[in-house]
């Protein structure tokens, strides 16, 4: 039913979240990390003062969604479905009078007129009785993108179950009453404009952070890479990317192809090109924290690992995801978050911050390869999201 396909952005995905993970619960502790890297300065750095606000109409915005978000929904049962609506439906599409794979399911919910599935289907809805049952003789698009079906001719049967009303309430002291811990509207937008400013001031927060350990990791030189530590990288990566080829149904070679990857020494190159990434910013951060004496808490890494469970990962589900262990994702996560509130921390406040020789060719290579991208940029396979269509690309 739903197109598998896969985009640009999963693989750009998979490289981040690989980032600032390693081998051991203690990385790099067997090494003398001055004799591989050459830390630039991560003291004194300048950040823009942060300034934030919030408007009016951001405040009204806030509430409506909040508002919306407290909505009832009723099961409709009676009357006829029209458009807009949103529908529970089961169905099943027959092909020559064959069930076809992809084709049929249980407790869908279509909204009428979204364009989701096929020409046809969903106007095919339009004025029938809910509960009823109704037949769609139709035809897949010529150009549909599963060729098995496409240009055929396709009979639905489609129960229509039931459509989902949705009742907003009405904004007023008893909404605020019941939803809030204050009691009037006047008091309620006051306390939504205080939690959006502090909203924007942490996102601010963590984009200077950001900033601050980019200049740092310009700043920084590799003497020499650890051959081992960097192997490893590789190793995860490949595997990574093997795993995806196969979750999607594809050869390694259509994903070097959505990187722009023309050959396999380039994919080993590219490979490696990010291994060494990941090995400079950890050498960086674990350079900056042996330094510093910086440590994290047992409260911060109880507070990581209940994050990493509610998330629904096990250690055995997290190594399959991840190429990574959770205690050694712990150690170098906080670790990393440990480095990066010192620089931030330590940095100087201006009002406008002045531009170093190495953030100003970082930021002209970024820009080079933005620039690079956006010419690339959609002309692989679709993404992962779906377009639930009758008969998509598991038929």
């Amino acid at each position: 039913m739903k197109k598998k396909l896969i985009a640009l952005t999963l693989i750009v995905c998979l490289i981040a979240v690989m980032g600032l993970t390693g081998c051991g619960s203690k990385p790099y502790s067997q090494y003398d990390l001055s004799e591989y890297v050459k830390v630039g300065n991560y003291k004194g750095l300048e950040m823009e003062k942060i300034s934030v606000s919030v408007s009016d109409e951001e405040v009204t915005a806030k509430v409506q969604s909040n508002v919306e978000d407290s909505k009832t929904t009723e099961k409709k049962k009676e009357g006829t479905v029209a458009k807009g609506d949103k529908v529970n439906i089961d169905y099943e599409g027959k092909i020559d009078g064959k069930v076809f794979e992809g084709g049929s399911k249980k407790g869908d919910d279509l909204t009428i007129g979204s364009g989701q599935f096929i020409p046809g289907f969903e106007d095919g809805l339009i004025g029938k009785e809910i509960g009823s049952t109704q037949d769609l003789n139709l035809k897949f698009p010529d150009d549909y993108q599963n060729t098995d079906v496409a240009g055929k001719a396709v009979v639905f049967t489609v129960k229509i179950n039931y459509v989902s009303v949705d009742t907003i309430p009405e904004y007023n002291d008893a909404w605020v009453a019941k939803n809030s811990k204050v009691k009037t509207t006047a008091e309620y937008e006051k306390q939504v404009k205080e939690q959006l400013l502090k909203d924007k001031e942490e996102e601010e927060k963590n984009t200077r952070k950001n900033d601050l350990w980019q200049e740092v990791f310009d700043s920084s030189e590799v003497i020499k890479y650890p051959e081992e530590e960097v192997n490893e990288y590789v190793k995860v990566l490949e595997e990574q990317y093997q795993k995806m080829a196969k979750t999607y149904s594809m050869e390694l070679k259509d994903i070097w192809q959505q990187m722009g990857i023309q050959s396999e020494e380039e994919y080993n190159e590219k490979n490696k090109q990010a291994a060494q990434e990941y090995v400079k910013e950890q050498m960086v951060s674990y350079y900056i924290a042996d330094k510093e004496k910086l440590s994290y808490t047992k409260d911060d890494e109880k507070k990581l690992r209940s994050q990493i469970e509610e998330s629904g990962y096990t250690e055995d589900t997290f190594k399959e995801n991840f190429g990574e262990d959770i205690d050694s994702y712990v150690e170098l996560s906080l670790t990393y978050e440990k480095v990066i509130d010192f620089i931030y921390d330590n940095a100087k406040t201006v009002d406008k911050k002045t531009e170093t020789k190495a953030t100003k060719e970082s930021t002209e290579e970024t820009k080079a390869t933005d620039s690079t991208d956006a010419t690339t940029e959609g002309k692989g396979a679709d993404d992962a999201t779906s377009n639930d269509e009758p008969g998509g690309a598991d038929a």
